[in-house]
């Protein structure tokens, strides 16, 4: 048999394979597992989402090719929302691509841009698929630390000249997985600039922006002066309404990026299901409240394991955004090693920080994907783990 690509021998097993065999494992042995590891929404897709969809898949119109870029309807909904919640102007025709949700658009991007010996910044701890479509596409990838001390915030001061020189893109997510740090519009304002004076794209991963609490709604990249002439930034609808299974969203910014993304997008895949567009235009254009909903019920469960946390002596970082929180290692324990006691002895499923990169040693992160009582189960058994 004919041997793998190269670009596949220099690729670690993808986070999640981490996850699904240690689920494996503790399910082999009988282990009852609270799994408070992966950020996959446990709520039902909204009602009024599905009724959408319903009501276009009987329509035949549904069951042909869609337009490459998206239908009009769901590009137009998708401008309107970026005008309502961000007060940003697109042009839904040059500056909107309806997608096959994030991951697929991300990867789409760095074929794109990225050649051979070009520079691609990344933060560190941050979302896998950065890094590997960096490293597929031949590109350097220079990790920029993420600290707590700093707010989780990239410091443009700590990438060095002859680094920026060769960067092509910078990939930013906040609010952010897996630190749930917030970025300020004074921070985007600089981002913006310093891609400017760089030459750089400025690649957003806007996937959390609807869940938040405690705190004002957060920015968008987008929005700073000059992120147009810069960036491009990638929507789900996956969170905010529940959707990951259905793999729709949409990325938008600067024209000739767009452009591009679409290009590659044109040549792989043949677009989003038609009927699924509709559903998220009735999401886009929600009149229900659904996302306020949606936010009531992660603050609560939020509080509900942050609080529990605390009591059981552990050192957390409460978050105001995601439905993600960093657990500080206990003294003597690695990130793995922290998750491996947390699955032995609590019987509770996490995701070692360090599976997002070495920056992200020194924690787990935890979820709130999960009833009320299945974190409330977790608290009790973390509670009586000996540290």
């Amino acid at each position: 048999m004919p041997s793998r690509a190269q670009r596949l021998l220099q690729i670690e097993d993808y986070l999640f394979s981490f996850i699904d065999e240690t689920r494996e494992l503790a399910e082999g042995v009988g282990l009852a597992i609270v799994p408070l590891g992966v950020g996959d929404c446990d709520l039902p897709t909204p009602p009024h989402v599905v009724e959408a969809m319903r009501q276009a898949v009987r329509d035949p119109l549904s069951h042909r090719y869609p337009p490459y870029a998206g239908t009009q309807v769901m590009r137009v909904a998708a401008a309107k929302f970026l005008a309502r919640r961000f007060q940003i102007t697109v042009d839904p025709d040059t500056e909107v691509v309806v997608t096959l949700g994030n991951k697929e658009a991300m990867a789409h991007l760095a074929l794109a841009y990225i050649e051979p010996g070009d520079v691609v910044l990344v933060p560190d701890p941050a979302y896998p698929v950065y890094e590997t479509w960096a490293r597929f596409c031949g590109g350097e990838v220079f990790r920029v630390p993420l600290r707590a001390e700093n707010g989780f915030l990239p410091d443009f001061d700590a990438i060095p000249r002859d680094i920026a020189a060769r960067a092509k893109l910078f990939w930013v997510c906040y609010p952010n997985n897996p630190t749930a740090a917030l970025a300020t519009a004074e921070f985007f304002d600089g981002l913006a600039q310093f891609a400017l004076d760089h030459d750089i794209i400025v690649a957003s991963d806007a996937a959390y922006t609807e869940i938040y609490y405690d705190t004002e709604p957060p920015p968008s990249f987008l929005e700073s002066p000059g992120a147009m002439d810069c960036g491009i930034e990638f929507h789900s609808l996956s969170k905010a309404y529940n959707m990951p299974g259905w793999r729709v969203g949409f990325a938008t910014g600067n024209a000739d990026v767009v452009d591009a993304l679409r290009t590659v997008k044109t040549n792989t895949d043949s677009g989003t299901f038609s009927a699924v567009q509709h559903a998220a235009v009735a999401a886009l254009t929600d009149t229900t409240s659904y996302p306020d909903q949606l936010r009531h019920t992660y603050r609560t469960r939020m509080h509900i394991l942050c609080d529990g946390l605390e009591a059981a002596g552990l050192d957390i970082l409460r978050p105001k955004a995601t439905f993600y929180c960093l657990v500080r290692n206990p003294g003597g324990y690695t990130s793995t090693g922290f998750a491996k006691k947390l699955l032995n002895d609590a019987h509770v499923l996490s995701i070692p920080a360090s599976r997002f990169g070495p920056g992200g040693e020194g924690y787990v992160r935890l979820t709130v994907c999960a009833e009320i009582e299945l974190i409330h189960e977790a608290i009790r058994r973390i509670t009586h783990v000996d540290w």
